[in-house]
């Protein structure tokens, strides 16, 4: 069983952990940012206050108990310590295995196994149920699946990353897309608002898409002045703002935060070198009863 490597920063502790930097303003609340080789709590003052050493980390929640959900390779939970108490590993590792998970309110995990172009449940026990299968990428087996998302209507957000194409599948219709929409790069991230609008990140923009496919706001890398690149992780939050994590950053944004009249609000980077990454973004505000991201 694996075991993370937890950073804890306390008082007294021989190892200090380096604080990241926001520039521009803070965030409102604490985050939690996943990505190459590591996981972290950041607080809004940029110290790291608790940091795990992990995998290629593309997904990856702080669960309400304070376990951290991982997906990088295979699905896992963590406890605050480190240590694995749940996992779910792919037979089939061909193009990275496992690259998605989500859990759910009933106590399954939501999987996008990439390795396979399944997406499914897996119950406590182990069993796996409501399976929807896409086709592999074979040009490129590593692109078949990125982020997978149930909503709370039970439909079902599918990122086919190479293909460039997310589909929405209707609760317990697992046969094929009741809504298809291809976008401009490698479709990373899915999410919804309540009014059933799709938030697409594909690595150059973030769009905002309608329920009949009109195109209702973008935000382009190249637009916003920045050194902004490879926009991955997404988290809505209840004010319609958006905070965006991006992949293989180097010495541009980490993440940042975006309003809905595209204003920056703050930007971050790790204070780690080879920190560059953040797929996975999460805002621990506890007021935000369902963090839909």
């Amino acid at each position: 069983m694996k075991t993370l490597v937890s950073i804890v920063a306390t008082t007294g502790l021989a190892m200090t952990l380096m604080a990241g930097t926001f520039s521009k303003g803070t965030p409102s609340a604490s985050l939690f940012l996943a990505g190459n080789n590591y996981l972290a709590k950041i607080a809004p003052d940029g110290t790291q206050v608790h940091r795990w050493r992990g995998g290629n980390n593309n997904d990856a929640w702080m669960l309400p108990n304070g376990h951290i959900l991982i997906a990088d390779g295979r699905a896992w939970e963590a406890d605050e310590k480190g240590n694995c108490v749940w996992e779910y590993r792919s037979v089939d590792q061909t193009g990275g295995g496992c690259y998605s998970a989500q859990r759910l309110p009933d106590g399954s995990t939501l999987i996008g196994e990439n390795s396979t172009g399944r997406i499914f449940e897996v119950t406590p026990t182990g069993e796996q149920r409501n399976i929807i299968q896409v086709p592999l990428n074979h040009g490129n087996r590593h692109q078949t699946l990125r982020m997978v998302r149930r909503l709370a209507d039970g439909s079902t957000l599918v990122c086919r990353s190479g293909a460039n194409i997310v589909e929405r599948y209707a609760p317990g219709v697992y046969d094929r897309p009741v809504w298809t929409q291809k976008v401009p790069g490698l479709a990373f991230a899915a999410i919804a608002d309540d009014q059933g609008n799709i938030y697409i990140s594909s690595l150059n923009q973030v769009q905002k898409w309608s329920p009949n496919n009109q195109l209702l706001w973008e935000l382009k890398a190249s637009e916003t002045g920045l050194p902004i690149r490879n926009m991955t992780g997404l988290h809505l939050l209840p004010n319609g703002n958006l905070i965006v994590g991006c992949y293989g950053y180097g010495n541009g944004v980490g993440a940042f935060e975006v309003t809905p009249a595209k204003e920056i609000l703050w930007t971050y980077r790790s204070g780690e070198p080879c920190n560059d990454s953040h797929m996975a973004v999460q805002c621990l505000d506890e007021s935000i009863q369902t963090p839909i991201r």
